[in-house]
């Protein structure tokens, strides 16, 4: 009994012994498993955060092309409007020179019957000029015949500073300038006698043939006078137009803005 006893007593630290052997086996295989685990977990991470790279760089290429497709967008929306800026610039100067056109050709043609109008009064010129008898008495020195003429005119003497400025006006080889001062000093003596088709046409013959003589403005002012006195009066604006353009300080041009006022 006391064998037993005895046995008992010694077998109870190995039974222990035996006890926390296997316990410490189990918790190996435990942590064995456990490490196992977390390294699978580990792979598992790695992998994934790999592919969450692999995301954020596909993101990121995409986010960039979305950018770059707004900003073309918008750039191409900025030429767009430049474009539309342009046209519209375009076509406002389209218009105004089609306004500028049209009344250019206006203008045309309004000079074109002032011009028909000066053609015809020097066909009748030309017609009194051949009808005119001349004269029996010649005038040997020219520039003497324009003096006495201009002499006579200022006297009054209309007829005898016609009938000279005409004679002077059958020489070929009269100078310019005192066929100019013939012309326009005609022009003044049928004027005052009221001839205002005559007057018209001397007038007219002067400023076609040289609209920069000395007697321009002179010539237009009295031109725009006849035609108001015959009635025409858009012919008498045209030639005031014309005076004020090219002789805008003159006091012919003052005089000849006055009487376009009251046409």
């Amino acid at each position: 009994m006391k064998y037993l006893q005895l046995l008992a007593v010694l077998s109870i630290p190995f039974l222990l012994t035996s006890c926390k052997t296997q316990e410490d086996i189990r918790r190996e295989k435990t942590v064995e498993n456990l490490n196992e685990q977390v390294a699978q977990t580990q792979k598992s991470t790695a992998s994934a955060s790999s592919r969450f790279t692999a995301i954020e760089e596909e993101l990121a290429k995409l986010t960039g092309k979305i950018e770059e497709t707004v900003h073309s967008k918008n750039q191409e929306a900025k030429e767009n409007a430049t474009i539309s800026e342009r046209l519209n610039n375009l076509e406002e100067t389209n218009k105004k020179q089609t306004e500028f056109i049209k009344a250019l050709n206006e203008k045309l043609q309004d000079q074109s019957k002032y011009i028909e109008q000066v053609i015809s009064s020097l066909g009748t010129l030309t017609e009194q000029q051949k009808e005119t008898p001349k004269k029996k008495d010649s005038v040997k020195d020219q520039d003497n015949s324009i003096k006495a003429a201009v002499a006579k005119w200022k006297t009054k003497d209309s007829e005898g500073a016609k009938e000279i400025f005409l004679t002077l006006l059958e020489n070929k080889k009269i100078k310019k300038k005192d066929k100019e001062t013939a012309f326009y000093y005609l022009g003044m003596i049928e004027y005052k006698d009221k001839n205002f088709e005559e007057s018209k046409v001397y007038f007219s013959k002067l400023f076609s043939e040289n609209p920069d003589s000395t007697y321009g403005a002179s010539t237009l002012l009295n031109l725009a006078k006849s035609f108001v006195q015959l009635k025409s009066k858009e012919e008498a604006r045209q030639s005031l137009d014309e005076l004020i353009t090219r002789f805008p300080k003159s006091k012919e041009a003052q005089e000849g803005a006055k009487l376009k006022s009251k046409i």
